[in-house]
């Protein structure tokens, strides 16, 4: 009787009597980081580059807040100030300048720029960020604003600004508009 349930349990198992050790356990694929959003976070603002001017310090980006009329003045070395203009105006450099390299960079990786951010403002310093969607994953890489500028100007996506730097550094637009204005000339 006992050798006729071996001989059931053997062919219900499908008649091997030798089990195999299970697989060995693999390790589990890398998780990708999660994506960053692509549209307006909380706390930030929709801004315009509304212009660049030379000063005494070099030339200034201006931001501007259209619903609350502030402009952020974020202070740019001389390259950065070229290529935003450039693209502003749509004009092609002779030769590729540094952001006209990155956009071909992307482009050759099949990246995309998504939206560019000014995060925040530490010590006097800007802090921004771009945001390049690769296949179906949106990543957010650390960059100065005057470059994030350049880039969004050039792909014509979003800029957000944090509420607090507009709160920090925003200026009237009526009083940025007064202090370019050219000095009233000699009456006759």
């Amino acid at each position: 009787m006992r050798a006729f349930l071996v001989w059931v349990v053997l062919a219900a198992c499908g008649g091997s009597a030798v089990t195999s050790a299970p697989p060995p356990l693999q390790p589990a694929p890398p998780q990708a980081e999660p994506s960053e959003p692509a549209g307006i976070p909380a706390g930030y603002v929709d801004a315009h580059v509304m212009q660049v001017v030379g000063s005494t310090e070099g030339s200034a980006v201006l931001l501007l807040d259209e619903t609350t009329m502030l402009v952020l003045p974020i202070y740019i070395g001389g390259t950065e100030a070229t290529s935003i203009d450039f693209r502003m105006r749509g004009l092609p450099p002779q030769r590729p300048l540094t952001h006209d390299l990155l956009d071909s960079i992307m482009k050759k990786l099949r990246g995309t720029l998504v939206k560019v951010q000014v995060d925040e403002l530490r010590d006097s310093t800007f802090i921004g960020s771009v945001f390049i969607r690769i296949d179906r994953r949106i990543i957010k890489i650390d960059a100065r604003p005057s470059d994030a500028l350049a880039l969004a100007i050039g792909n014509k996506v979003p800029i957000y600004v944090a509420k607090q730097v507009f709160d920090q550094a925003g200026v009237a637009k009526d009083e940025i508009l007064r202090q370019l204005a050219p000095p009233p000339g000699p009456t006759t």
